[in-house]
This record gives C-alpha cells, structure tokens and sequence, in this order.
C-alpha cells in the first residue's frame, strides 16, 4: 500500500537561502532601474520613480555629477508626466 502525497510543492533540492533570494531581487531591481533610464516608454512606473529617486539622490550627493544626472532623470520625469497627463508650466 502506498503512503498518501504530502501536501504543497515537492522539494527540488535548489532552494535559494534568504540571502541568496534577496540578493537576486536587489539585482533584478537595479537591471530594471538601469532600463528605466535607457527606455523609460517600456519601464513600469515602478522602476521609473526608482530610477528618478536615484538620479535625484545623485544630485545632491555629488555635485560634480549634477548636470549629468539631470540629464538623465529628463527623459524620466517626461515619460511620467505624459503616462499620468501631467502638465509642467
């Protein structure tokens, strides 16, 4: 006689640690940022308002670098304010 299935998903023996799992989503967060920036018409609005707070931060941590992160940030806050019919005077 056979004994009964236990219940739930059965064990692949490649289960990621805590660790390891978040580690890979941090990553997947910051490849999204970075294509954010590249093609902001394809990004979710998540990743954009991360990679707009990036480039914000990056503007007042580091001067020197300002003019290069707004340049950056442009196509972002444009791409938000067209999805959300947002007028800037």
């Amino acid at each position: 006689m056979d004994a009964p299935k236990k219940a739930g998903r059965p064990p692949t023996g490649k289960a990621l640690s805590p660790a390891a799992r978040q580690w890979a989503y941090r990553q997947r967060q910051k490849k999204a940022e970075g294509e954010a920036t590249e093609k902001p018409q394809a990004a979710s609005t998540a990743a954009l308002l991360a990679s707009l707070k990036r480039h914000c931060k990056s503007m007042d941590t580091d001067t020197e670098h300002a003019d290069v992160a707004r340049r950056l940030a442009a196509p972002v806050i444009r791409e938000l304010c067209q999805r959300y019919k947002i007028q800037l005077t």
